[in-house]
């Protein structure tokens, strides 16, 4: 059995997804393997497969030497369906979060957008063309801002909603208002990249803020009006490495750079599996493994009754020994990550202000005033992710920013040689500005300020990348 979050099955639900929505119910041609391999940049095997799957379940006949023909869909009647019934508490909390942060990303891509092409109108009318035109352009933006975990991002969540949005649209209304509703949307998402090529900034954020509410607000008001349902609900879960994961080799990084920089220092003992499970939002086995892995690399030791002690802060040999787990691809979605963080900080921010303790905030304040510029700002980009992960009230953007903190891990493997005390490009500003906002209460200033954190961050982190030769990197675009 395909594992459910393989390469493969990641494209199954796609293309299923796509059928959902009626893609190809005007005829058009379904693509083939080459061009979902190229699609998607995965190898040619998984996207056969992912084809081989959609016959299997009876969506599609694959007709060689000729075009692929639909035969189904996953479900006539998708509200209808125990499957959507399920996944409602879930959709209504991920819409919201849709909802928040679907601006950011909309601005940045555009930055980096053919705006011709992407104010082009589709060429026919009809509800049908007017969703195919609007999935299209907002994918062609993400692709723009070259983000492989973006891009995993929204495919998760597409996976996850189905044809839920477009069936809400359609439910209480006739084929024509639909179609006009559609089509509104499609026509102000085109018109939000023309007034950004204008340079209009202010009747840019009109649109963005109108497309919003045009697109959200109808779907959160249906999905609160639905009576609640019993049973266990189906949670949003993303997955931004397509796979398995060894979460511990990323741990283990991380935990290697902190005791070369004395965080935790030879001859002390780790705090416990729970703890640390808790920090790192991963489940006590993978801490045991990750124990297990630094033991082997002769960093700690466990003792049976006592715990875990450390023995060693390293050498230059541990680089080496986990040159594999260093690989081009990993330190690219550490960058993708960064970018990602940039992008979300201000919105996620303001919206979770509200909901982080005094002490919490008293807390960070007191990290980025620690002495060493660099292990302030460490120590600053962990708490406010554990921030977010912690108190932020939607649960989709508590798993967004789980994921995003595991994905960072790995980066830990530029600091091993450090020592915490280098100085950092603009920190006496940021630190100022963080210290400021959680003092003040004002969340615009924390918000700012973090955004400011992560893309010095971003920036500082991309040229060390391109220094030393790690394939993509000049694709993620930054924030020029």
């Amino acid at each position: 059995m395909s594992n459910y979050n393989s390469q493969e099955q990641t494209i199954y639900r796609n293309l299923a997804g796509k059928i959902q929505l009626g893609f190809y119910d005007g005829g058009e041609r379904f693509p083939s393997a080459k061009e979902i391999a190229s699609g998607y940049q995965v190898s040619y095997c998984p996207a056969q497969r992912a084809l081989k799957m959609l016959e299997k379940d009876g969506l599609i006949k694959l007709c060689r030497g000729k075009a692929t023909q639909i035969l189904a869909k996953l479900y006539e009647d998708y509200l209808g369906n125990p499957v959507f019934l399920q996944r409602s508490a879930a959709l209504l909390d991920l819409c919201e979060g849709l909802k928040l942060i679907s601006p950011a990303i909309c601005f940045h891509s555009l930055h980096a957008l053919d705006y011709e092409a992407l104010s082009e109108p589709p060429k026919e009318e009809g509800t049908a063309n007017a969703v195919r035109s609007l999935y299209r352009q907002f994918d062609q933006a993400l692709h723009a801002i070259g983000s492989q975990t973006a891009l995993n991002l929204y495919y998760d969540v597409g996976s996850f909603v189905g044809s839920a949005f477009l069936d809400i649209f359609c439910s209480p209304c006739g084929k024509e208002e639909t179609m006009r509703l559609w089509q509104e949307i499609e026509n102000e998402y085109r018109e939000c990249a023309i007034q950004f090529k204008a340079n209009d900034g202010e009747a840019f954020q009109k649109r963005l803020d109108r497309l919003n509410h045009l697109f959200f607000d109808r779907i959160i008001q249906y999905l609160k009006d639905l009576p609640a349902q019993e049973g266990e609900q189906i949670p949003f879960v993303w997955e931004p490495h397509k796979g398995r994961t060894r979460y511990c080799d990323f741990v283990a990084i991380d935990m290697i750079c902190k005791i070369s920089q004395k965080f935790y220092p030879v001859g002390t003992l780790l705090p416990n599996g729970a703890v640390l499970a808790d920090i790192y939002h991963v489940s006590e086995i993978t801490i045991r493994r990750t124990i297990s892995l630094m033991n082997q690399l002769g960093v700690t030791q466990t003792f049976n009754g006592v715990g875990t002690r450390v023995i060693s802060e390293g050498d230059a040999s541990i680089p080496r020994k986990l040159k594999d787990l260093t690989l081009d691809s990993n330190l690219r979605s550490f960058l993708d990550a960064l970018q990602l963080l940039t992008i979300l900080a201000e919105p996620i921010m303001c919206h979770t202000f509200p909901h982080i303790p005094a002490d919490t905030l008293d807390r960070l304040a007191e990290a980025v005033g620690q002495k060493g510029q660099k292990k302030a700002m460490v120590a600053a980009i962990g708490m406010v992710l554990q921030t977010v992960v912690r108190f932020s009230p939607l649960a989709s953007l508590r798993e967004i920013y789980s994921k995003l903190t595991h994905l960072l891990l790995v980066g830990s493997i530029l600091r091993l040689d450090e020592t915490g005390e280098e100085t950092v490009p603009g920190w006496p500003e940021i630190a100022s500005s963080i210290r400021e906002g959680c003092r003040s209460s004002r969340s615009d200033i924390l918000a700012h300020a973090c955004r400011a954190l992560f893309e010095n961050c971003f920036a500082s982190t991309k040229l060390s990348l391109l220094e030393i030769g790690v394939q993509g990197v000049e694709d993620i675009v930054g924030f020029d």
